[in-house]
């Protein structure tokens, strides 16, 4: 029986299955304000898996305490206040890739809609209505143009405009980039992490691809699986996280060009790729976008696999993955 990996929604089911197959070593941590399963299979090397997963831990919380918008020592939170212009490598050209991820999706992943999102209170406990007429003024600005780098310095300055940065949609998949460095360095050779429904995989499952089951609304009830290799994959909905002003609710995926939710013909997508910071913008992107422009942004640009489950009931599949999944209708006729 092939490990399963259940992505999509709040929690991510991993089942082992027949008793020949090897047991992973496990452990769980929180990080990104989400829970993180860490499960590893095979490694070789000096280190014990222990010690791997104490390391991977101390990683994922020192990147959260980097690109947190919501810690003020944060080199994010330091960038939007004009403190800190001058920033380590690894996150200087992280942000540079984000940027030219915006606009090869004109704008549809936006890093520069941290204003937008305090506004919406997102993940506050005490809510406050925002003023609707003053959050069109901050719409279609497309402000990642007005982030100025300087690979020489490898500083950064936002330039002009009412923004901040917020890397709610890059944040994850770029952690787990980190992480799959870090694994592979130190031995590993067969693994899953979850984090928080973004999936990142090493090498092969007993000698067998992964089996993950993607589900296609909030009941988490399995709408199909996909066989997979080494990959990572994310997932937009607006299932588990949205506010609620005079009894509507607002999910948290922003329309950069109308500064609310996005309202798309996209329920949720799933975007399989070969880097996690790819598939986290992407997801974000597609949901925005929509089914028909996500189609012909990938005819044009062919870096990612998806699955989108649209509002009236359709699932719709990129090529490149077609063959790979499987339908729970199809597989129980």
């Amino acid at each position: 029986m092939k490990k399963l990996i259940c992505a999509l929604g709040a929690a991510v089911l991993l089942i082992t299955g027949c008793s020949q197959t090897k047991e992973p070593y496990v452990r769980h941590t929180f990080a990104f304000d989400t829970y993180i399963t860490i499960s590893i299979y095979e490694h070789d090397g000096e280190y014990t898996t222990g010690e791997i997963c104490d390391g991977a831990a101390s990683m994922l919380a020192e990147l959260d305490d980097t690109l947190s918008v919501k810690k003020e020592q944060s080199v994010i939170s330091k960038i939007n206040s004009g403190e800190q212009s001058q920033i380590d490598a690894s996150i200087y050209y992280m942000l540079k890739n984000c940027v030219d991820l915006c606009e090869l999706t004109d704008g549809a992943f936006d890093i520069t809609l941290g204003n937008i999102s305090e506004m919406w209170g997102f993940g506050e406990e005490a809510l406050q209505k925002p003023d609707f007429d003053k959050l069109k003024d901050y719409a279609g600005k497309q402000n990642y143009k007005n982030i100025e780098f300087d690979d020489g310095s490898l500083s950064m300055k936002l330039k002009s405009g009412d923004f901040s940065l917020d890397l709610g949609a890059a944040a994850k998949g770029y952690a787990l980039d980190m992480l799959n460095g870090y694994l592979v360095n130190a031995g590993v050779t067969s693994a899953s992490v979850d984090l928080g429904g973004s999936i990142m995989t090493i090498g092969s499952y007993n000698g067998e691809n992964w089996t993950v089951s993607v589900t296609s609304d909030e009941t988490n009830s399995t709408a199909g699986t996909l066989s997979v290799g080494e990959t990572y994959i994310a997932t937009s909905n607006g299932f588990n996280r949205f506010v609620e002003y005079d009894g509507v609710k607002y999910h948290h995926i922003i329309d950069p060009d109308t500064a609310f939710p996005a309202q798309s013909d996209v329920k949720s997508v799933t975007v399989i790729t070969a880097n996690g910071l790819i598939a986290d913008a992407l997801s974000t992107a597609f949901y925005v976008m929509g089914s028909e422009k996500t189609e012909a942004f990938i005819k044009e640009y062919p870096i990612a696999d998806y699955i989108i489950f649209t509002t009236d009931g359709q699932t719709v599949i990129s090529s490149g993955i077609a063959d790979s999944y499987e339908s729970a209708q199809t597989a129980d006729e």
